[in-house]
């Protein structure tokens, strides 16, 4: 719901509350008459109201506060106070939310937003609205949250379209290319070509549709499997990736007792960490795998390759994002990998992790609680 939303839910109690406030005072000034008496129930049954109406914005997710016509605070509702204190976000809250109420004129709706660097990071949406009586009702609103998924869809639709297009771009010159060629030798290798694009392409769609599957925990059916056999099966499904790549696997497992997991969405979050590990290595290097028990089980798949900088780090799950786009492409990669896998751990109530040094080769650890999903 909007700040706009809010404020006609809000506004009538802000009435009732000021309303209570102001016969309770009256109340107490006369109430030796009997017109004092008639106002002190007023009073009481107004006080009453306005406690009640004092525990309802309670109950807002976004911050309210009432200020009065010269500046002071009057109430603030518990989203409110949240935002009051003494760190620098709070602070600056409580400044943009004072500038915001002074500079609002009467019967006048203002609104602003504030962007606070942090660490952490916040955003804020601001409205405040000037009543007849002259107080004002400031909303706070974090929209935090809000902005990063924004962004993260911009991002999302942005990267599907340049990763779609630059396939369909390469079928459409290498199909014009074709017409009017006579030579079968020039036709054959241009087919191939549209080819390796279409099933590049396919490739693209196909881990986003397992991605969504997964994010959205649709047909996650969990049992109790020995981790084991899913690491053996993850390394025979890209043993022949790492033949054609040169590349060394050297796999160190254990027999444990089964836990409870989702079979489908290990396999595919263990094989997608270790074809990541045969992309990113040079030929004549070795992937390593080590299953370990404690009190997690731990799957770890180290590389020798080119490591991840440091600033890379913090966005190798994002969908699309690469740390060597040249070698992505010339690999095949989709950029999506690394998520399906985050997300297939996280459903199984487990976490992944990766250390990397640039130029040495990095290690994913994926930890698994040994009760297994829950």
């Amino acid at each position: 719901m909007t700040a706009g939303a809010w404020l006609s839910i809000v506004v009538v109690g802000i009435v009732a509350f000021l309303v209570g406030r102001t016969l309770g005072k009256r109340a107490g000034q006369n109430s030796r008459s009997a017109e004092a008496g008639n106002a002190a129930v007023a009073g009481t049954d107004a006080a009453s109201s306005s406690a009640r109406f004092q525990s309802l914005i309670d109950q807002l997710p976004i911050g309210v506060t009432l200020i009065g016509a010269s500046g002071e605070t009057i109430a603030k509702n518990a989203s409110a106070n949240s935002m009051s204190g003494v760190r620098h976000i709070d602070a600056l809250v409580e400044d943009a939310v004072e500038r915001l109420a002074a500079s609002t004129p009467a019967g006048t709706t203002n609104e602003s937003q504030l962007a606070v660097a942090g660490p952490p990071a916040r955003n804020y949406a601001l409205m405040a609205s000037r009543l007849a009586s002259g107080e004002v009702v400031v909303f706070a609103d974090d929209v935090t949250t809000r902005e990063r998924l924004e962004s993260m869809r911009r991002d999302f639709v942005a990267n599907l379209s340049h990763e779609l297009k630059t396939p369909l771009g390469g079928m459409a010159a290498l199909s014009d290319s074709m017409i009017g060629e006579t030579d079968h030798e020039v036709v054959a290798r241009l087919a191939e070509r549209v080819a390796s694009e279409a099933q590049r392409m396919s490739a693209v769609i196909d881990d986003l549709l397992d991605l969504s599957r997964i994010e959205s925990r649709a047909d996650v059916r969990f049992e109790e499997v020995d981790v084991a056999t899913i690491v053996n099966e993850a390394v025979s499904l890209q043993r022949l990736n790492a033949d054609g790549a040169g590349i060394h696997l050297e796999v160190e497992t254990l027999r444990l007792d089964p836990i409870r997991i989702d079979r489908t969405q290990m396999l595919s979050a263990v094989s997608n960490l270790v074809e990541n590990a045969i992309k990113y290595s040079e030929r004549g290097d070795t992937v390593k795998i080590r299953l370990s028990n404690g009190n997690s089980v731990k799957i770890e798949i180290s590389d020798e390759g080119i490591g991840i900088a440091q600033g890379d780090l913090e966005r190798i799950f994002e969908r699309f994002y690469r740390v060597d786009r040249a070698r992505s492409r010339a690999t095949g990669g989709t950029g999506l990998g690394l998520a399906i896998a985050k997300h297939a751990v996280e459903n199984n109530g487990g976490s992944i992790v990766v250390r990397s040094t640039e130029g040495q080769g990095s290690t994913f650890t994926i930890t698994l609680p040994r009760g297994g999903a829950r």
